[in-house]
């Protein structure tokens, strides 16, 4: 701050002392030169033609009449308006052929006399008894403007010198009291834990950074609920993945004590079927690890049939749901319905909504998959097994939660992960009663896009 502060003051000194020296000056010049017009206009009225000789001479003493101290240096000059030389100094240059707006207005110069610099007050005024016109001239030196230009230097140099460095001391000793504050807090922060996430105290902070340290103490909070989530997660995903691996030992150690073939193959298949709901938890786990962990704006989207993306994920599912006896079956459009996202996020969502609508269908009932091609693009989870009831409808798209009534075997998280892909497609995702009455019907519903070609189908 106190850079951007000297800078400017720096460099506006010397520009503001040639322009104080400049109208100093000027104003200086303005005085001496009325000074001077006075002598020129009382050295005319001085004048006199004598009547013996036809000659012009002085009435007064040149010294008395001009000069205000021993240093002042004059010199006049009389002649015709033709040039002619009449009295005072023949070298004075003359000003008998420049025009004069009238007889009483005095003409100024500056030229050089003499080896010295004259400044030079011309006045034309009538004389004799012809009436004729004479020019009268008085040059002063200017050594006394000069001299005082010095001395306006010198009145504006000297005191700015003194003054400018004391202005940069109070700055700087102002900057560093009102900058106190920000560095008790810069201190604060430096001394804190990297866990921990209070709000930011500082209440003889400057009014200036108030928003800033509330936005600061805003991004603690978000940073603080985040991480509770995130360690609530984890003591989640702990207990989730204890439980399966708790089943896994126990028919190990008794796929070990077994003494018949037939007790070793039930607890292998008991193994077995512990490992695939482990693999697929631990897989689900960082799906969700993963969309958490990328940006919206970074997810690689193009236009997809998500037709082909729901009928894929129905004939990959169609023999799980036969061995439950449950009726699978999948409804589409003839068109393309486009959607604007990630293939495989959206292959996931639909394996979750299938998966948990499987998981918790009882045998002989009945599961339907539409995808819609209305105002937006639509699809729709329709089983009619337990049901959510309405108070646990949006709870249920929380990590870990499960519905109180369910009896299947499952981790809370494949629901979660549909609404994570929903969001980051701008989608939204909602439950509810069927018109049946009977168990719960998911629709996830897209943002409307508009094409310019037919989208490509996309299969893996």
């Amino acid at each position: 701050m106190l850079d951007w502060m000297l800078a400017p003051l720096l460099l506006l000194w010397p520009l503001s002392a040639a322009l104080t020296y400049i109208v100093g000056i000027s104003l200086a010049n303005d005085a001496f030169d009325r000074s001077l017009a006075y002598k020129t206009r009382a050295l005319a009225e001085q004048t006199e033609w004598t009547n013996e000789k036809g000659e012009i001479r002085l009435r007064a003493d040149l010294r008395a009449l001009l000069a205000d101290d021993e240093s002042d240096a004059y010199f006049y000059r009389i002649n015709r308006k033709n040039g002619e030389f009449l009295l005072g100094e023949p070298e004075l240059p003359t000003t008998s052929t420049e025009p004069f707006p009238d007889r009483s207005h005095v003409v100024f110069r500056t030229v050089d006399f003499r080896e010295t610099s004259v400044r030079i007050a011309a006045l034309e005024m009538v004389r004799g008894p012809a009436a004729e016109s004479i020019v009268v001239q008085v040059a002063e030196s200017t050594e006394k403007r000069n001299a005082l230009a010095r001395d306006i230097m010198k009145g504006i140099v000297i005191p700015q010198m003194l003054v400018v460095p004391l202005m940069v001391l109070l700055m700087w000793v102002g900057l560093r009291r009102g900058a106190a504050p920000l560095k008790r807090l810069r201190d604060q922060v430096m001394a804190r834990d990297v866990d921990d996430v209070r709000p930011l105290h500082a209440p003889d902070a400057p009014e200036e950074i108030a928003p800033l340290i509330n936005s600061f103490n805003d991004l603690l909070a978000r940073i603080e609920h985040e991480g509770e989530a995130q360690r609530r997660f984890i003591a989640n995903a702990a207990h989730q993945l204890r439980t399966p691996l708790a089943g896994i030992k126990m028919q190990t150690e008794l796929a070990l004590r077994s003494v018949t073939m037939d007790e070793k193959l039930d607890a292998l298949k008991r193994i077995a079927e512990g490992t695939e709901r482990t693999a697929h938890l631990i897989n689900q786990l960082l799906m969700l690890a993963r969309m958490e962990g990328t940006a919206t704006d970074a997810l690689p989207l193009t236009a997809v049939d998500f037709r082909l993306i729901a009928r894929e994920v129905v004939s990959a599912a169609y023999p799980h749901a036969s061995c439950k006896h449950i009726d699978l079956g999948f409804d589409m459009p003839d068109s393309p319905v486009t959607v604007q996202g990630s293939a495989d996020l959206l292959r996931e969502l639909v394996i979750n909504l299938v998966d948990n609508a499987i998981r918790y269908t009882p045998a002989s009932g009945h599961i339907t998959v539409r995808v819609i091609h209305g105002e937006t693009p639509q699809l729709e989870v329709e089983d009619d097994g337990i049901g959510i009831p309405p108070q646990e409808r949006e709870l249920v798209f929380e990590r870990f939660y499960r519905v109180i009534r369910g009896q299947e075997p499952g981790s809370g998280i494949g629901l979660a992960i549909v609404r994570e892909i929903a969001l980051r497609h701008g989608a939204n995702v909602t439950v509810v009663t069927p018109h049946g009455g009977v168990g719960s019907l998911f629709r996830v519903a897209f943002p409307r896009i508009v094409m310019q070609a037919p989208a490509k189908p996309v299969l893996s």
